[in-house]
């Protein structure tokens, strides 16, 4: 079996390539790195509100506490006033956990390379140039477009990876100004788009590396939102922790967690492939999904 209950954790998977280590945590004691997107976390909040129960455990790294994916729950259940989170955590530096960027597509029913001359308005720089992504987020290159027509790399002085994003999120602001629509998408299948013309345009953004997204999130500050895309081998869903444990003041954390313990252990662990199909959504990782 790939679980043991009996762990120091109150539930821990063993997969081939990583230990997933379920435990409730002290929801301030975690750190962020990335902002939230008020639309994605109002409707977020709604959905939990309504269902009781959070669903799925976010990603944590176990050493430094930073949150890798789930930065809407945790704001989530802050605004529900709960005092804990049921957290999956992971060792950061394990080789198979990797960070890639999410880039993004731009759809324009006008001309979008007149639109795209706009930015140098706001202290920019346009450079028709091949596109390297490697090279962008490094010297003062923060972004670059590709077009059907023409690729561009966008220039602006900036201190550290932060500032980059915060130039990334400031095109990608005028951008929607100027009514075109802009998706989120990895690097591959926003590419894909572009090649198959369902996109106009696409914008390229800086890639992070582990140490960059530790060390900005524990001196307090966050990225632009949408700045990483982690991928992990794989994640547990529906823990389907009750929202009163999870905002009870008269349980100490010790005995939260060992009703968490009992409610997992009560239930079947299920293991599917990478590309399984769970509620409309297709995982790339494999996943542990528990089960009445």
């Amino acid at each position: 079996m790939d679980s043991n209950p009996n762990s120091s954790y109150p539930y821990t998977i063993h997969h081939e390539k990583l230990s997933l280590h379920l435990k409730i945590v002290d929801i301030n004691s975690l750190f962020l790195h990335e902002e939230t997107i008020p639309e994605a976390l109002e409707k977020l909040t709604a959905e939990i509100e309504k269902d009781n129960v959070v669903r799925h455990p976010i990603i944590v790294d176990e050493s430094s506490f930073v949150v890798l994916d789930g930065m809407h729950r945790v704001a989530a259940l802050k605004k529900l006033n709960c005092k804990r989170i049921p957290v999956c955590l992971v060792d950061y530096r394990n080789p198979s956990i990797m960070v890639g960027a999410w880039y993004r597509t731009i759809e324009d029913s006008e001309s979008i390379q007149e639109k795209l001359k706009k930015i140098e308005n706001f202290g920019f720089k346009l450079e028709k140039s091949e596109i390297k992504p490697n090279e962008i987020g490094k010297n003062d290159v923060v972004a670059a477009i590709r077009t059907l027509e023409n690729s561009y790399l966008i220039h602006h002085s900036f201190e550290n990876l932060k500032e980059a994003y915060d130039y990334v999120k400031n095109i990608e602001e005028k951008l929607k100004q100027w009514n075109l629509k802009i998706g989120y998408e990895t690097e591959r299948d926003a590419l894909e788009k572009l090649e198959k013309g369902s996109v106009d345009g696409v914008l390229f953004t800086p890639k992070l590396e582990k140490e960059d997204i530790v060390k900005t999130a524990l001196s307090g500050k966050v990225f632009a939102y949408k700045a990483t895309r982690h991928i992990i081998p794989a994640r547990p869903l529906y823990v389907n922790v009750p929202l009163k444990l999870l905002a009870s003041t008269n349980l100490t954390l010790n005995q939260v967690n060992e009703e968490f313990k009992e409610m997992l252990t009560k239930k079947r662990l299920k293991r599917l492939p990478a590309g399984s199909l769970v509620e409309n959504r297709r995982y790339e990782e494999d996943v542990y999904l528990f089960e009445d």
